[in-house]
């Protein structure tokens, strides 16, 4: 049989991360904090949520999707275990659905699988099926077959949750053993080979076939150890020490809860802390040590409140009532009971159905104790009812109320719930149950004197009970058959059976035993302490005459006794405050832990908070930045549209005088003209005279002159005109929120804008798509990226180079989305600085030339308007940013436009 492993060997996942964070940036860390996230999906959840967060809002500072839909699941997982079933099941349909977008398998897996599980918690049975249906249809379309056949096996293991809440134990059983072969034909990794194992030894457990379970789980734990999986290797531990528990190895056991608990304590995994105790506790209560069980009872509960484990404090508080009934406390039984109740949503989880129902009987059998029959018929009815909506048969229910007629000594009320048993007997699955039918059986056939099926029913209790270790069944069925044999008159055969019991409640409740026999042995010493001491001082008086030497000693020798016996009841009441203070040693120590525990608590709390302050000035450095970087733009924008103002009125001045003085010199070279036609006849002394002066003034020439001066006047006065027309339009002004523009347009504006910064150093080259449809954008913010890239891109070519402009179109399902290309002939941007470009702050100009939000204000831009910004380098061929937008906005920015249009 497998040796008992330890917890210690296991090395974890988070455990090596944590140490790298700082080595970690962008995307890399964002992925590391949802990894930490992850592991704490079953041990804290408050860890959980801090690593979550952290990465939902680095991811989204990046743009990557992936890592917030992660982040959101992770965070869906603890809504989930923090009891909220309803709103869990909703969260993880929204992340389904966005994990089908992206076509990312995991994040499908991740949140398909908790619709799954929170619906059948709900008993949502058609939609736990369609969910697995469904899951078992996305894997099986996947290409690649490596990853086909992971998320086959996955999912085959998940449905063994569905197999069992419906009772179908031999078809689970089946499937698992079907999966595990499957999975080493398939060469699956060492997760999914390690989580086959488990669930079948799981499986294997719960029918009672022990050591092929141990040999599952024994190889289970080598594939987890591999695959570094902490939370499916505990788990795998504490079914290894629950059968070492319950197949005859308790010392295996109790050593494994050890040292589970104790390295679960050293490294802070409270889950795991409150697990292994409440299971050793479990296990203290099955051999009758109680006063150890409940202490171990209450460090759990403890635990669990502290962590909001509300399914657990269920269990625990059950677990805790049901003590108290063993040490006689019907009171704190009943309060612990009802404490448990208060765990429970609305509507009862699926598997919650069991530990309802087991309460509610648990309350039945102390209210009856406490000689409250109605209350006790009360809470069976109402165990009876959660049965019947939660499973197939109610079979606890119906047995507890035939036990309770049966114990008022109404066998005939007892007739019809037992009927109901017996009729559908091959129902009743679980061995203990089986063992409770037949004690019911026997004790009702006992009180109609019907003494042979009687023994019958309770040797088939007897039988069933003794195979399956259940303590409490076989006392049941020795004493009934006692009461059988007396009834029978058969002394000898009922002696045997009341030895046998006595034996097998000695081996149970040892302690109780050992305690008893303690006091009867110091009261024996006590009395014959008394007895010798009488026996001394009737001797001492009848020698009392002629042994007075003799009797002198034997005075002395009382007196020494009497000193003993005083030292002795010294002793007794020495250990009594021994134990007392023992006691009260406990009690402060455990104050003492659960002080330790809310200081740890607090600390965390407060890194927590510290971390959330620097995130927060972080960001307020950021909007800070960016809202400055805003203002000056909306003050340059203002700027250059006064300024386009203000020289559109002498253009206009001058643009309006270049017309009429064009006409004025056209009338004045006509009259010229014509005065060259008349002169011709005059006497040659004045033709002479008119003509020196034609030539000396250069006549033709200066006409000629004033033409080409006029033709360049108009063209510098269109050229300023164009020019302001382009100051416009890239201010845009008279325009605020969302607008239909031609990107066109505004891309010739901005490249008009920059020709001072070319120089003529750079060739440009514009590909627009004339069909390119109007963009619903803010054509402010929209320019202001333009702005910065074109300069970006022109700053980074030394020399000469070539500037690359190209717009397209493309529709996909249904949606047009506009691209935007702007490429630079540069010395490209090195590898390892391309993650940090678009981060704020972030720039490689020399100091006071630069300060590193153009990329970042740009990319939160684009992010405000539901596109996405790329970008493509080589360290030899430049750099290529890529601009996505949608045509047309998302709903709610659509009514933003509309508002604004109205």
């Amino acid at each position: 049989m497998l040796s008992a492993p330890s917890y210690a060997q296991f090395v974890s996942v988070e455990d090596s991360l944590e140490a790298r964070l700082p080595n970690l940036h962008g995307k890399a860390l964002a992925d590391a904090y949802n990894i930490i996230a992850k592991e704490n999906v079953y041990s804290d959840l408050d860890k959980l949520d801090r690593y979550a967060n952290k990465a939902d809002s680095l991811s989204q500072r990046l743009g990557y999707a992936e890592g917030r839909l992660y982040s959101r699941i992770y965070k869906s997982h603890a809504v989930y275990w923090r009891g909220h079933l309803p709103e869990a099941q909703e969260q993880y349909e929204r992340e389904y659905s966005e994990a089908l977008v992206l076509h990312l398998s995991e994040a499908v897996y991740q949140s398909l699988g908790g619709f799954f599980i929170a619906s059948l918690r709900q008993n949502q049975i058609s939609k736990a099926y369609a969910a697995q249906q469904a899951g078992y249809r996305f894997a099986r379309q996947l290409t690649d077959e490596r990853e086909r056949d992971h998320y086959i096996i996955e999912w085959n293991i998940l449905s063994y949750n569905y197999d069992i809440h419906i009772n179908a134990f031999a078809k689970a059983r089946k499937n698992l053993e079907e999966n595990l072969a499957y999975a080493e034909q398939h060469r699956a990794g060492h997760r999914a080979l390690g989580l086959s194992l488990k669930t079948l030894g799981d499986c294997e457990s719960s029918v009672n076939h022990y050591r092929s379970a141990i040999d599952y789980l024994g190889r289970a734990l080598e594939h987890l150890r591999i695959a570094r999986e902490r939370h499916h290797y505990l788990a795998t531990l504490y079914v290894l020490a629950e059968i070492y528990g319950i197949s005859g190895e308790p010392e295996k056991a109790i050593k494994l809860y050890k040292d589970l608990a104790a390295q679960a304590e050293r490294r802070g995994y409270k889950m795991g802390v409150a697990e292994a105790t409440g299971s050793l506790a479990d296990l203290y209560f099955r051999q009758g040590k109680f006063a150890q069980s409940l202490g171990l009872q209450l460090k759990a509960i403890e635990i669990y409140e502290g962590i909001q484990r509300h399914l657990k404090l269920l269990y625990a508080r059950k677990d805790l009532g049901r003590t108290y009934m063993k040490l006689g406390d019907f009171q704190k039984a009943i309060s612990n009971f009802k404490q448990a109740l208060t765990h429970v949503h609305d509507p009862i989880a699926g598997e919650t159905f069991d530990a309802v129902t087991s309460t509610y009987i648990l309350l039945s059998q102390s209210s009856f104790l406490l000689n409250n029959r109605p209350e006790a018929f009360q809470y069976v009815r109402k165990a009876l009812n959660v049965e019947k909506v939660g499973l197939e048969f109610p079979v606890r229910s119906l047995n507890h109320m035939a036990n309770l007629y049966l114990q008022c000594q109404m066998p005939d009320s007892a007739s019809l719930p037992l009927a109901t048993l017996t009729e559908n007997l091959a129902r009743i699955e679980s061995s203990e149950d089986q063992a409770n039918y037949f004690n019911t059986l026997g004790e009702w056939r006992l009180q109609r004197i019907d003494y042979g099926p009687a023994h019958q029913a309770f040797s088939n209790a007897l039988t069933v009970a003794g195979d399956s270790h259940y303590a409490d069944a076989q006392l049941a069925a020795l004493d009934g058959l006692r009461q059988v044999e007396e009834g029978r008159h058969r002394s000898e055969a009922a002696l045997a059976y009341l030895e046998t019991y006595s034996t097998l409640k000695d081996s149970i409740y040892s302690m109780a035993t050992s305690n008893e026999i303690t006091d009867i042995i110091i009261q024996y010493q006590a009395a014959e302490k008394d007895r010798k001491i009488a026996l001394l001082k009737d001797r001492e008086r009848l020698q009392a005459a002629e042994l007075r030497t003799r009797g002198i000693t034997l005075w002395l020798v009382s007196a020494v006794l009497v000193v003993a016996f005083a030292l002795a009841v010294v002793l007794v009441r020495v250990n009594r405050i021994n134990r007392r203070n023992s006691r009260i040693l406990l009690d402060k120590n455990l104050e003492i832990a659960a002080q330790n525990e809310e200081i740890r608590s607090q600390t965390q709390q407060i890194e927590l908070q510290r971390d959330r302050l620097q995130e927060s000035v972080h960001e307020l450095q950021h909007t800070q930045a960016m809202l400055i970087h805003a203002e000056k733009m909306a003050s340059l924008g203002q700027l250059t549209a006064g300024v386009a103002h203000e020289i559109n009125n002498p253009v206009n001045f001058i643009s309006n005088g270049v017309e009429g003085l064009t006409q004025q010199i056209e009338i004045l070279v006509a009259v010229l003209k014509g005065y060259e036609t008349v002169i011709t006849p005059l006497p040659s002394e004045k033709y002479a005279v008119l003509k020196g002066i034609h030539d000396e003034r250069q006549l033709a020439e200066t006409l000629a002159d004033c033409e080409a001066l006029t033709k360049s006047i108009k063209t510098g006065v269109a050229r300023t005109t164009e020019i302001i027309k382009s100051l416009r339009t890239f201010s845009h002004e008279g325009q605020k929120g969302f607008s239909h523009v031609n990107l066109n347009e505004q891309l010739d504006a901005t490249l008009l804008m920059t020709q001072g910064e070319m120089k003529d150093r750079f060739v440009v080259v514009k590909d627009y798509d004339p069909e390119l449809p109007k963009v619903t954008c803010n054509i402010g913010e929209i320019n202001q990226v333009f702005m910065n890239i074109i300069l970006n891109a022109i700053q980074a070519m030394h020399g000469k180079g070539t500037l690359t402009v190209i717009t397209r179109t493309q529709r996909a399902a249904g949606r047009q989305k506009i691209f935007v290309e702007i490429a630079d002939t540069g010395p490209g941007i090195p590898r390892e600085l391309r993650h940090k470009i678009f981060d704020p702050f972030f720039t490689t100009k020399e100091a006071g030339k630069g300060t590193g939000l153009g990329l970042a204000i740009s990319a939160t831009i684009i992010a405000k308007h539901h596109g996405e910004i790329r970008i493509d380098s080589n360290e030899s061929l430049g750099t290529r940013f890529t601009i996505v937008l949608p045509a047309t906005q998302p709903l709610a920015t659509a009514q933003a436009l509309q508002d604004l249009d109205g």
